[in-house]
């Protein structure tokens, strides 16, 4: 994997295009090179493009809170502030990172990273995030799509995230924390830098479910006590109570049935009663329905009598009216025949006016022809004129604007020229003051750098002194805190054993008592095995048994196949019981031996480490003790009093720094100030060239507006002479269009009378025509229907005297009787005679219904009716027994007997409530002792599933569990630091072949063997400022490899970690650095130190150019 070039726009304060080509000199032929500028100026913005273009993401903001609080973006929105769109600069509508790289299959590819604002506005809506890549040997897209590339990249790179960024990005300065940390302080560190966070999961995993487990079963066990059984003497008692409950309910609810049978037979003669009653109610409206429809069946009679005749009678009422109709018709016809004569004669003479009209019209058109011809090309002539004036009147408005917006021009030029003259001056004057006593920029800027670069290296100076005083109180208190944690642990100690003697003796006594136990309950079985049948042959029927004091023997009659069985069933709950106790008592107290035995071994671990960690922290005061020594300015530290010393470096740390800051601004200044004066410089040229121009375009349009003076009055006076010409020959019209226009009216008008006059003439000889033959038809059909009407008189008068009882009034009203009418007096004829029927038929139905279900009942002497001796005829007796089965008596006898009926039902409910309640609450109270006593069998099975899990979490939470996870975390992490010292060696072995790193002193120790002292042994703590780079650099490297696997890394960044070191160091970090390409890498280094920078010939330089804004500048040889 080799990174060929990065691109970017618009990123934080990298604003405008940018491009780093590593494909092009100097960068593809320099192995190392340095990413320089001052802070803030955007270094690490580079790093961020790098893995915006790869993975949309980088690791600053991966590793931001995911809680922090929201940026303001446009408007009234806002972003998270772990979004990587925020990266995008303010006051910009679009940005983009890209990366060309070189991949694992040696194929040349681009990844892509954009971003913008909505409608391309500075101001707009951040838009989501644009991700693509491209292989570029075949110059083919491969994916658009986001997801596509997060899946495509890792494939193509050979690398995810994390990996890149500890593989690419080496993590320099963590290692370096790492080299100086505690066992638990280093492995939380080496989790996080092999992202192995898992195991310290797993070991509060295991913590937690050992807790949890213990927790479960001290709640079954108080689950258990609470939820017990009862007695066999209260189950009995509760058996029997069920069974006395339901004969007491049963009892009752037989007599409930009686009661609700004669219910029954109450509600059934109701309804057949009611039935009855609403029978005879139908039968009284039918009859009284067919009774009033006696005129009706009169009419019916009639109508069947003039039934032939209709047709002929209707035809006599018909006949006078038609005739009058037809009378009354012929009049208006022959009115209107008159009236259409004289509009014909009317319609003639407006037709020849009409005539007349048009033959003038015509003549007075063509008579004016010439007139108009000319008055026409007068027009034309006078608009001509009219237009060239408006066309020079438009140019010369026009040349005047032009000539008001130079004048304004120039005066705006001569303002902004003063403004640049002012603005130079004062800038010319600031660089004066700046360059002081120099005479020459140069030497100026020269100055002030040196100025700069002293201060900067006392900082350097006084920051080391600072971290080596440091260094050395932290040896000091870390010395005395070890030695009084020892003493601690010590008296600790003494306490363990004696407490663990005290555990030995209790696991002994309890062991004991358990091994009794179990065989006193081994004789006692064996014993009863061989009496049990004797006491068995003494039990009696309802006396107790005198093993286990029950009154139910199953086995009295049908003993068990062997003793041993009854004997089990007996008291095996007992001595199971006490053999348990026995043994939680045994297994308590072995556990609590065993806890402080854990406690003991962890203590004596502990201790030894502590008497390493004293021996270390010794040697480690030593050391700071020597490096303080050392230092170039320790001399004047060691004349200041001891208790003032921190005091003093802080003192001396903030002068210093304040007067390089001071110098740093100084040459700020000068940067400014020089770069402000170039481009005013450049814009007062172009004031005076922008003013010459300005007056040459004057005096041309000047020129123009002079021409066009001149040429108005001619033609002006020409326009005005060609007009009082056409006003003279138009006369009263507008013009000769509108003249025109006037005489075709009058033409077009005539025309259209003419035509209106002849369609008129025609439509009044039609209308006369119509009307006449309409006469003779209306004629005719009167004296047709004069001819029928004598005949059918006399016929009528005829059938009339044959029938005298119809009367004039009832023919008019049945003639004029509608048809509908009649067929439904019919159909209500028939339907009151079918009703009458089934009323009857229904009547007689019900009685017989009501009088079947009454027999039998007891309401009447029946027998007394049946025996009558002054009724010979069954048929009589059959009538008087119905009638008195519905008489009122027996209807009043009913209403008793339903009223005594009610009474019994009312004092049953109570009665058969109190029985289910009963019943219920027994049956309710065996219920639940059976789901006790179901729940018991469960939850001892549920007691023992948790006792096993108990047990098998607690031995898995003894190996690995904690509380916090370190117990798992530094097992893990002692693999995985076995593994990054593999890796590292190989690297150390290359960068600096005298050392090789090995675990020592503590599961997380590190120690270093310098094969140049016969092998010897050192803390890392005693390593110098440029040994301590090197070692972290080759755990750096070692990470990386870990990360990269097979996959041969090519590019590299170190960001920071020179800060610390002496020149001596920094020059073995070179060193270090040099042997990085030496093995084909490109190596980056963000630093700011000078030395660096004077050691690094190929630098990308981050320069600021005032507003927030960066440029990137590639120097090299």
């Amino acid at each position: 994997m080799k990174i060929l070039a990065i691109r970017l726009e618009n990123l934080t304060s990298l604003a405008g295009s940018q491009e780093l080509d590593f494909t092009a000199a100097p960068l593809r032929d320099a192995g190392l090179f340095a990413i320089t500028g001052s802070t803030g100026a955007g270094k690490s913005t580079l790093l961020d493009a790098l893995c915006l273009a790869l993975y949309g993401n980088t690791p600053r903001l991966r590793g931001a809170r995911q809680d922090q609080a929201r940026v303001p973006d446009s408007g009234d929105t806002d972003v998270t502030s772990f979004d990587p769109r925020t990266l995008l600069r303010r006051g910009t509508s679009q940005g983009h990172a890209e990366v060309d790289f070189l991949g694992r299959d040696g194929r040349r590819y681009r990844a892509r990273w954009a971003v913008r604002r909505a409608r391309g506005k500075p101001n707009g809506r951040l838009q989501g995030a644009e991700q693509s890549l491209t292989d570029l040997d075949d110059d083919r897209l491969l994916t658009a799509q986001k997801n596509e590339f997060k899946d495509l990249l890792p494939e193509r790179l050979g690398l995810n995230f994390d990996q890149f960024t500890r593989a690419v990005m080496l993590a320099q300065s963590e290692f370096a924390a790492f080299l100086k940390a505690d066992d638990n302080a280093r492995s939380e560190l080496l989790e996080k830098l092999t992202d192995t966070a898992e195991y310290s999961q797993l070991s509060i995993a295991a913590f937690q479910r050992a807790k949890a487990a213990n927790q479960a079963v001290a709640e079954l066990n108080t689950h258990l006590a609470d939820d017990l059984p009862a007695e066999p003497e209260a189950r009995a008692e509760l058996e029997r109570s069920v069974d006395a409950a339901e004969r007491e309910l049963d009892a009752r609810l037989q007599e409930a049935k009686r009661l609700e049978a004669r219910q029954q037979w109450h509600s059934a003669d109701e309804r057949l009663n009611a039935a009855y009653q609403e029978g005879r109610q139908q039968q009284q409206e039918a009859e009284s329905r067919w009774q009033a429809l006696d005129p009706a069946r009169a009419d019916q009679e009639w109508r069947r009598l003039i039934a032939p005749k209709r047709h002929r009678l209707a035809r006599q009422a018909e006949l006078p009216s038609e005739i009058n109709r037809l009378e009354k018709a012929l009049a208006n016809t022959r009115k209107a025949r008159e009236d259409a004569q004289a509009a014909q004669q009317s319609a003639a003479q407006e037709h020849a006016k009409a005539q007349q009209a048009l033959t003038a019209a015509s003549q007075a058109r063509k008579d004016a022809e010439p007139a108009l011809r000319q008055a026409r090309e007068q027009a034309q002539r006078r608009d001509s004129l009219a237009q060239r004036l408006a066309d020079i009147e438009t140019s010369h408005e026009q040349y005047q604007r032009q000539a008001n917006q130079i004048d304004e021009a120039q005066r705006k030029a001569e303002a902004q020229q003063q403004e640049h003259r002012r603005r130079r001056d004062e800038w010319q004057a600031k660089l004066r003051e700046l360059m002081g006593e120099h005479s020459q920029l140069s030497d100026a800027r020269q100055a002030a750098q040196q100025a700069h670069d002293r201060a900067s290296k006392r900082q350097l100076s006084l920051s080391t002194l600072h971290s080596r005083w440091q260094e050395h109180l932290q040896a000091v208190d870390t010395q005395q805190s070890l030695v009084k944690r020892l003493e601690s642990d010590e008296a600790r100690k003494a306490q363990l054993m004696e407490k663990g003697k005290a555990a030995r003796q209790r696991l002994d006594e309890r062991h004991q008592h358990y091994t009794s136990v179990q065989a006193f309950i081994e004789r006692s079985r064996a014993v009863r095995s061989e009496s049990v049948i004797k006491l068995r042959e003494q039990l009696q029927e309802d006396e107790p048994c005198p093993v286990c004091g029950g009154q139910d023997h199953p086995w009295r009659h049908q003993p068990p196949e062997t003793p041993e069985a009854a004997q089990l069933a007996a008291q095996q709950a007992d001595e199971d019981r006490q053999l348990s106790e026995a043994q939680s008592d045994w297994e308590q107290a072995q556990q609590a031996r065993d806890e402080l035995l854990g406690q003991y071994r962890a203590l004596e671990s502990s201790l030894e480490q502590q008497r390493r960690d004293l021996q270390a922290a010794e040697q480690r005061l030593t050391s700071a003790q020597k490096a303080l020594a050392e230092q170039p300015l320790s001399a004047e530290l060691d004349a200041i009093d001891a208790a003032e010393r921190e005091a003093w470096l802080s003192q001396q740390r903030q002068q210093n720094d304040s007067d390089r800051q001071h110098h740093e601004q100084a040459l700020e200044a000068l940067t400014r100030a020089e770069t402000e004066l170039a481009p005013l410089q450049e814009a007062l040229r172009q004031d005076e060239l922008t003013l010459t121009q300005l007056d040459t375009q004057r005096k041309s349009v000047e020129t123009e507006l002079q021409a066009l003076s001149e040429r108005l009055p001619p033609l002006k006076q020409e326009r005005d002479e060609v007009a009082r010409e056409l006003n003279q020959r138009l006369g009263e019209h507008d013009s000769a269009d509108a003249w025109q226009q006037q005489l075709d009216n009058r033409q077009a008008n005539a025309q259209q009378a003419l035509n209106s006059a002849l369609a008129a003439l025609h439509e009044a000889e039609r209308r006369q025509g119509e009307l006449t033959q309409q006469e003779r038809h209306e004629a005719a059909q009167l004296k047709r229907l004069e001819e029928e009407r004598a005949p059918l008189e006399r016929e009528l008068q005829e059938w009339r005297q044959a029938n005298p009882a119809l009367d004039d009034d009832t023919l008019a009203r049945l003639l004029a009787q509608p048809e509908d009418e009649a067929h439904r007096q019919e159909r209500d004829i028939r339907e009151a005679e079918q009703a009458l029927q089934r009323s009857d038929a229904s009547l007689n139905e019900r009685r017989q219904a009501l009088l079947a279900h009454r027999r039998g009942q007891a309401l009447v002497d029946e027998t007394g009716a049946e025996d009558n001796d002054s009724v010979s005829d069954d048929r009589l007796s059959d009538g008087l027994l119905n009638n008195a089965l519905l008489s009122d008596d027996t209807e009043t006898e009913i209403q008793q007997r339903k009223a005594k009926l009610a009474d019994e039902l009312t004092e049953l409910a109570p009665k058969r409530e109190s029985a289910q309640q009963h019943r219920d609450d027994a049956v309710h109270a065996l219920r639940d002792d059976d789901r006790r006593r179901a729940r018991q069998q469960a939850a001892q099975a549920e007691l023992d599933a948790a006792r096993a899990e108990q047990q098998r979490w607690g031995r898995i939470s003894a190996l690995i569990g904690s509380a916090d996870g370190k117990a798992f975390r530094r097992i893990a992490q002692a693999y995985n630091l076995e593994l990054l010292l593999d890796h590292a060696n190989a690297h150390l072995h290359n960068l600096a072949p005298r050392y090789r790193l090995r675990r020592g002193g503590s599961p997380l120790g590190l120690l270093v063997e310098d094969h140049d002292m016969a092998d010897e042994q050192r803390s890392v703590h005693s390593l110098s400022g440029g040994e301590t780079f090197l070692v972290s650099l080759a755990l750096a490297l070692g990470l990386a490899s870990m990360a990269s696997g097979e996959l041969a890394i090519e590019s590299l960044f170190i960001d920071e970690g020179f800060g610390s070191l002496d020149p001596q160091s920094l020059a073995l970090a070179m060193e270090a650095l040099d042997g990085l390409q030496a093995q084909g890498r490109r190596v980056g280094v963000i630093s700011h130190i000078q030395e660096m920078h004077e050691r690094i010939p190929v630098q990308i330089q981050v320069n600021p150019l005032g507003n927030g804004a960066s440029r990137l500048t590639l120097v090299g040889d």
